[in-house]
């Protein structure tokens, strides 16, 4: 792995701009690139607080021209309370997505088996409203190759995390219904379903999909879901809210 690449994309992420050039060759396989993640996360120094699942969507897949979902870790560094202003640069994308989060309360570790979405819900202590805001960084943003998004961190920029709430009995989950607004007017709607046909399908999917390469997803961490509305752009000084029917509401102002 190209220690430069790593070095040149931890430093697009945290200055947040626009790179105006690629640092490197395109990862040339999914392996190559989550390994190349992995290489950036460890040169930011960061604290990771979890994941996200980026592409659990039909939407989001189309938009980013894949067929299904990839992970990317979430730090502190960019974890914001609902109410909070997000801090972003001018020429960001600030595209803001309602999204289902869990905080587990138990370690999955790694093992042969998969685990089943009981076992998984089971690990769950709490659930909460959130937003994610994705940012690519790289020259082409949303018109790249998947390997580069990868490597990006999964195009995370931020997450915004709501109040918890008692985890939902796992039939629930994928009709919970959100509607967003930006500045008081609604800008989109959707359901649970709408993330790889649930969220608790989702994080099942990431605990595997962790296990499967030698990694804990650990007690303490959120998992933010996808999107399940229509995605859509904030710009500086607007204020974006989502409510999540039996688990409430989040907001996040730019």
């Amino acid at each position: 792995m190209n220690k430069a690449v790593a070095k040149a994309l931890a430093e697009g992420r945290r200055s947040g701009h626009k790179m105006m050039a690629y640092p490197g060759d395109t990862p040339a396989t999914k392996g190559r690139a989550l390994e190349l993640q992995q290489a950036v996360d460890k040169e930011l120094g960061w604290q990771p607080i979890g994941w996200k699942i980026a592409c659990t969507s039909r939407r989001a897949q189309q938009a980013l021209k894949t067929d299904g979902p990839f992970p990317g870790r979430l730090f502190s560094e960019r974890q914001f309370s609902s109410g909070q202003q997000v801090p972003t640069q001018a020429d960001n994308f600030r595209v803001t997505e309602p999204e289902i989060i869990f905080r587990m309360g138990r370690t999955l570790p790694p093992r042969a088996l998969p685990y089943d979405i009981d076992e998984v819900l089971a690990a769950v202590d709490a659930v909460h409203p959130g937003l994610e805001v994705v940012n690519p960084r790289l020259p082409k943003g949303f018109d790249d190759v998947v390997g580069w998004y990868i490597a990006d961190g999964a195009l995370n920029d931020a997450i915004v995390i709501g109040p918890p709430s008692r985890p939902l009995p796992r039939e629930h989950y994928a009709r919970v219904e959100a509607i967003a607004q930006r500045n008081g007017r609604v800008v989109g709607t959707g359901v649970g379903a709408n993330a790889l046909a649930g969220p608790e399908i989702v994080l099942t999917w990431l605990a595997n999909d962790l296990s499967a390469r030698g990694l804990a997803l650990e007690a303490g961490s959120i998992v933010t879901t996808g999107v399940i509305t229509e995605m859509f752009s904030a710009n500086q000084g607007d204020e974006i809210t989502a409510s999540f029917a039996g688990i409430g509401k989040v907001s996040a102002r730019f």
